[in-house]
């Protein structure tokens, strides 16, 4: 299945890079708008009755340090705070197991994910690995780990609680608001910031290897947090060394081809991952829409053949009623239809991505401001 959806999946490229000289994932450049006064000019724009109020300003590439020592729970007292794993207390379920909400003593609420029992011996290593992977990280972007429990036949990650759902399911419409065009914006550079830090900041390079819209969570103020590490890998760590050799791991549809092809896994496949789910915010379509007829169910085929026509506003989601310059649709794709080039020398870093997507995120800003001038002259 993995074959016949991705040889054929990308024919797109080679649009001319921008050349990015600041580095706004690590400081903020003097002479981009900021979170809230971006905010402040969309705010006055009409827009879809529904959409969903922009982000608070979120510049730093990490967040602070916790002040929260790690968590020490035991088996029986995970057991109680879930009221014996009560599905009333379910909030998600998938590949690894079941995921509860708990609140602690203290008031914090957590998330407590299960191990399925029936795939108890085959998650063994997935477990571990995101155990090891996830104590060493900490990013405002990043699901953090709180603690965990290896203990006879259970085996649980308890880690922070991100109480929105997940992007798939505010691009489903499942929460009754519109995410808008700027809030799209705004979560693609969370993302971008995320994989840059697990790339190029953390302690060993980290390659997530299931970037995908169901593992981004959406906290109340709507930053988005990349969440499920079963699937991460240590990168290569050596000078010399830019790719290691693995069994693909993954979902259909996000899985870089050129890795599905010859198993060498580099940062440049979750690069790819990330161009497919950044053509997925701005469409609201799924990487794979079965139900479609042939010439649209592979959705960056179907996306690339609209961006070689000059129709970009084909390409956004139906449920955006706001009026988007062209001129910034085209910047963003020309940026998606990049990362997922069928080659990944073809692919730009996730460093570079998040440089181009806060350009033009700038940009987008003095359209608003253009657009707030008309409005009131």
């Amino acid at each position: 299945m993995f074959t016949l959806c991705f040889e054929s999946l990308c024919p797109c490229f080679g649009s001319k890079r921008e050349d990015g000289s600041e580095d706004p994932v690590l400081a903020r450049h003097s002479n981009y708008y900021s979170s809230s006064e971006l905010r402040s000019i969309s705010d006055r724009i009409p827009a879809s009755p529904l959409r969903v109020p922009a982000s608070p300003s979120r510049f730093s590439l990490s967040s602070s340090p916790s002040r929260n020592e790690p968590l020490n729970l035991s088996l029986e007292h995970v057991v109680k705070l879930t009221h014996n794993f009560s599905p009333n207390l379910m909030i998600g379920e998938g590949y690894f197991g079941k995921v509860y909400r708990a609140e602690l003593r203290d008031g914090r609420v957590v998330a407590i994910k299960r191990a399925k029992k029936e795939h108890f011996v085959s998650l063994r290593a997935e477990f571990s690995n995101e155990i090891a992977l996830l104590k060493n990280i900490e990013h405002r972007s990043l699901v953090k780990l709180l603690g965990y429990i290896d203990k006879g036949n259970e085996r649980i990650l308890i880690t922070e609680h991100v109480s929105n759902g997940t992007l798939r399911e505010h691009l489903d419409g499942l929460h009754g608001l519109v995410l808008g065009f700027n809030q799209r914006l705004e979560i693609a550079i969370d993302v971008a910031h995320g994989l840059t830090y697990l790339h190029l900041y953390a302690e060993k390079p980290i390659i997530h290897r299931d970037v995908k819209s169901s593992n981004i969570l959406l906290n109340e103020g709507f930053k988005a947090k990349v969440a499920d590490f079963g699937f991460a890998r240590a990168g290569p760590t050596e000078p010399e060394q830019s790719q290691i050799e693995t069994d693909v791991r993954g979902t259909a549809g996000y899985i870089d081809p050129e890795y599905l092809r010859t198993n060498h896994l580099t940062i440049k496949s979750d690069v790819f991952s990330y161009g497919i789910l950044l053509l997925e915010i701005l469409s609201g379509r799924r990487p794979i829409e079965v139900r479609r007829d042939a010439g649209e169910r592979i959705t960056v085929r179907w996306a690339f053949a609209k961006y070689n026509r000059g129709k970009v506003k084909d390409i956004l989601d139906p449920m955006l009623t706001e009026e988007v310059n062209e001129d910034i649709l085209n910047k963003i794709f020309d940026v998606a239809f990049q990362c997922v080039a069928p080659t990944r020398n073809d692919r730009p870093h996730m460093k570079e991505v998040a440089e181009r997507l806060w350009k033009i995120r700038r940009d987008y800003a003095k359209t608003l401001r253009r657009a707030e001038v008309a409005l009131n002259s």
